[in-house]
């Protein structure tokens, strides 16, 4: 389990710095500016300090969270190790800690840091892809959505679900495939006992 967190700790930092850098890269040319309105300056430069507060609390919480889910394991509900889907909308709920939603929370927190990063790769390649000039794949869908939402944060919030729901349910089946494949090699060892 350890090895597990600290991986995702590392790999996280890494794609973080990775962000930072890239977005940086982008602004320093004059090709792109920061388009999360809680990080951007009324300049379009990205708050590097905000960035890392931010970031450092998503990695807390979410490491957190993780070990928690590891630990729970063995509660997730087999409908969702069947059917991770069913899982991928059923994320609206205060208190995951709560024997209702445990079955559920415990597959959400261990796919979600999974989830982040790829978040962070796809937002490391599209500020990559800005930096070079070369069309990007994030500007498309915020300049469609801009035109039914306006400037501001509904737009920002909009194209930030539209891109994570696939990788929201791309985590979710690897995660479950993963869990699936432990639970098979944890039977064949104690049938082999």
């Amino acid at each position: 389990m350890l090895w597990l967190v600290l991986s995702y700790v590392v790999v996280f930092l890494v794609l973080t710095a990775t962000d930072i850098g890239t977005t940086l890269w982008a602004i320093s040319i004059g090709a792109g500016q920061e388009f999360n309105h809680v990080l951007a300056t009324s300049e379009g430069l990205l708050q590097l300090e905000r960035m890392l507060v931010l970031n450092g609390g998503m990695l807390i919480f979410t490491a957190g969270m993780l070990i928690w889910a590891l630990r729970k394991t063995d509660r997730i509900d087999l409908r969702y190790l069947d059917r991770p889907e069913r899982a991928m909308f059923n994320y609206i709920y205060l208190n995951p800690f709560s024997t209702k939603n445990t079955p559920k929370a415990a597959l959400h927190y261990l796919a979600l840091p999974l989830a982040i990063l790829f978040v962070k790769v796809f937002a490391s390649v599209n500020n990559s892809l800005i930096a070079q000039k070369i069309p990007d794949l994030a500007t498309p869908l915020a300049m469609w959505i801009r035109t039914y939402l306006g400037e501001g944060p509904a737009t920002y919030w909009a194209v930030i679900l539209v891109l994570f729901h696939p990788m929201w349910w791309a985590a979710l089946r690897i995660t479950t495939a993963m869990i699936k494949k432990k639970q098979s090699i944890t039977s064949r060892d104690h049938i082999a006992a």
